[in-house]
């Protein structure tokens, strides 16, 4: 049962380390994105890697890959919410600028 434990263990502290070390990488993506990329692009070139780090962490941390469907309807739900937040608060900034 040790030897299983150990194995199990090991892969687990690979998976953490794999995944840590790709967060690394697409952080040096970003930050070299956001000195070097062209002005327009660079906005998007950043979300983009953002949003490719949070799909990381969600599926490999938070392990939404094997989570049960009320879990993961738990997780949508929280980004329907947080999509919801933006907008509203986009809304509000935006109706700020046109009357100035």
């Amino acid at each position: 049962m040790s030897a299983r434990l150990g194995k199990s263990t090991r892969a687990i502290w690979l998976r953490g380390l794999a995944v840590w070390a790709l967060l690394l990488a697409l952080l040096g993506g970003s930050l070299l994105s956001a000195t070097l990329a062209p002005a327009p692009w660079a906005t998007a070139l950043v979300f983009g890697i953002a949003a490719t780090q949070a799909g990381l962490v969600a599926l490999l941390f938070m392990r939404l890959d094997r989570a049960d469907t009320l879990v993961r309807l738990a997780a949508a739900c929280g980004l329907f919410w947080l999509a919801i937040l933006f907008a509203l608060t986009l809304t509000d900034t935006l109706s700020r600028i046109a009357n100035i």
